[in-house]
């Protein structure tokens, strides 16, 4: 067989960043271990009709059994962009296979395209599939086949740490994912995360780690990277992985990531790590400066703690780009308490960012798996969220239902108010930017160039740019 990979991450809500997709890598590494030949079409929304079926009239010519694999991340709106480009396709090449993997959900408009959709953490699935193997433990629809995985087999699913090729066309300006162990040990109450409560027993060699900043540098000009844990310090020995993987090299990666503060609160011993590291940039789902709403949804930290950690974290790590994540809405919480905390921090420059989300609560009937919902979403009236009704949404070509709830001091407007009101009220103080955008921002190096509304276009305008040379190069390598 012969694998066509088309990757597209750059749309939703971020088509003005520059980012690789981790996802596409794996997947070829894998299809090459089980003796097949790959390659990879980043960004497959930029390309014209024209030249994605010059791409695949140039790498299916000979082949009995060709495969397009589509790469999008949670969803499958970008694949009805190229429809017209696979149904082109299927006529073209009787034998073709189409399969799709990274979303949550799967798109029955589109069973007369794609062959089988791969939910989730697919990996192991999708090694059965090219095997030939039995999938009947993993079927969760049949018309179109849809494979969900919820039994995990981590001698399988390891931590990806991509294999870069020269066909990549890799650049300065890319940003590399990597990842140090597979899953998440906790299991907050708002977490739709499907490796959330996992026992984390694998971890990345730091010697690979090191060797694959090391390639990436030295042969590409690469310095900017993403680790994709959902939780990069919930352990310290992840921490610890890192900090050895950077003490051989002879440049100092820029690295951005997730990570909890109340974790650093209880192991301060991981100051010194991120001291060590020097990290580009951090998010901290802090959810809550409120003790008594954080503990409900399993975050335990001191109201004193956090405000404190922010400022040994800022004086360790001064130069470490900082963004918390705030929820409105949650129990326990009130709009005293989230004004002080937004107030405290901008006046005393304890983050960089601010993000703030009204708590958000949904069950699509499109979800083949309970894993992707979080524990409010299944029982919101166990967790004392009130559902008020129901409305919903067209997304993805689905309507995705949208829960209005109460807690016990707002609802979903009441929250969304709030949020509106402190953006307003706090713009012209601290960012609102989400870490991976501005690690976007600087990797393009346009960060402090302009207003945010400036930074989006001009950083949409080089991406584009970036990203147009990149298909120019993999049609004149043909």
């Amino acid at each position: 067989m012969r694998f066509l990979i088309l990757s597209e991450n750059s749309n939703g809500g971020w088509p003005h960043l520059y980012f690789r997709s981790m996802g596409a890598f794996e997947l070829r590494r894998r299809i090459e271990n089980h003796g097949h030949s790959a390659d990879i079409l980043d960004w497959f929304t930029y390309w014209t009709d024209d030249e994605l079926k010059k791409m695949i009239a140039y790498h299916f010519a000979n082949e009995i059994n060709p495969v397009i694999a589509i790469s999008t991340p949670f969803n499958t709106t970008d694949v009805h962009k190229i429809k017209p480009v696979l149904l082109w396709a299927k006529d073209t090449y009787p034998n073709l296979k189409i399969i799709h993997g990274g979303s949550r959900t799967f798109d029955d408009s589109l069973n007369d395209l794609i062959d089988v959709f791969f939910l989730g953490r697919s990996m192991q699935m999708f090694d059965a599939w090219i095997q030939n193997n039995d999938l009947s433990q993993y079927i969760r629809h049949t018309n179109p086949l849809v494979l969900v995985n919820n039994n995990f087999d981590e001698k399988i699913d390891n931590p990806v740490l991509p294999i870069l090729k020269d066909s990549d066309l890799l650049s300065s300006k890319d940003i590399l994912g990597f990842e140090i162990g597979v899953g998440c040990k906790f299991n907050c109450t708002f977490c739709n995360y499907e490796l959330r409560n996992a026992k984390i027993t694998k971890l990345v060699d730091p010697y690979s780690l090191r060797e694959y900043l090391n390639l990436a540098h030295k042969k590409y000009g690469i310095t900017n990277y993403f680790a994709s844990d959902d939780t990069l310090n919930e352990t310290d020995e992840k921490l610890e992985i890192v900090a050895e993987a950077l003490s051989g090299l002879d440049y100092h990666p820029q690295i951005t990531a997730y990570a909890r503060l109340d974790i650093i609160n209880a192991r301060p011993y991981q100051l010194e790590l991120l001291g060590k590291i020097q990290f580009k940039s951090l998010f901290f789902g802090i959810e809550s400066f409120n003790n008594e709403a954080s503990k409900l949804v399993r975050k335990k930290s001191g109201l004193s703690d956090n405000y404190t950690t922010l400022k040994q974290i800022k004086s360790i790590t001064p130069n470490t780009y900082t963004v918390g994540g705030i929820i409105i809405g949650l129990n326990k919480d009130s709009e005293q308490s989230i004004r002080h905390s937004v107030k405290r921090i901008v006046e005393e420059k304890l983050l960089h960012s601010l993000q703030l989300y009204p708590l958000l609560i949904s069950k699509s009937n499109t979800i083949t798996s309970a894993d992707y919902l979080s524990d409010i979403d299944q029982y919101p009236e166990k967790h004392n969220y009130k559902i008020i009704n129901v409305n919903s949404f067209h997304h993805n070509n689905k309507y995705v239902p949208i829960y209005h709830w109460q807690s016990d001091w707002t609802d979903t407007r009441g929250a969304e108010s709030l949020r509106l009101c402190l953006e307003n009220e706090y713009r012209d103080s601290i960012d609102m930017l989400g870490h991976l955008e501005y690690a976007g921002y600087y990797t393009l190096g346009v960060y402090n160039d302009a207003p945010y509304e400036g930074l989006k276009n001009r950083s949409f305008t080089i991406s584009t740019q970036l990203k147009r040379n990149y298909i120019k190069k993999k049609l004149d390598a043909t």
